[in-house]
């Protein structure tokens, strides 16, 4: 788990509850990816602009 005090959000990885079934909705940091996904999701080019990004969204 990691807490972001900034935002008083604790991330909770899915990897960690075998039992809860995990569906990506959106992709963040992928104009810094290493393996190119095309999976009909959203790509954001860093993070929401709520989290501090530029909310910017890049293509497939």
């Amino acid at each position: 788990m990691t807490f972001h005090p900034h935002w008083g959000l604790m991330d909770v990885y899915a990897a960690t509850i075998p039992s809860q079934t995990f569906t990506p909705g959106v992709h963040v940091n992928y104009a810094e990816t290493v393996l190119p996904m095309k999976d009909g999701l959203p790509k954001m080019k860093d993070f929401p602009s709520e989290l501090g990004g530029s909310g910017e969204s890049v293509s497939e």
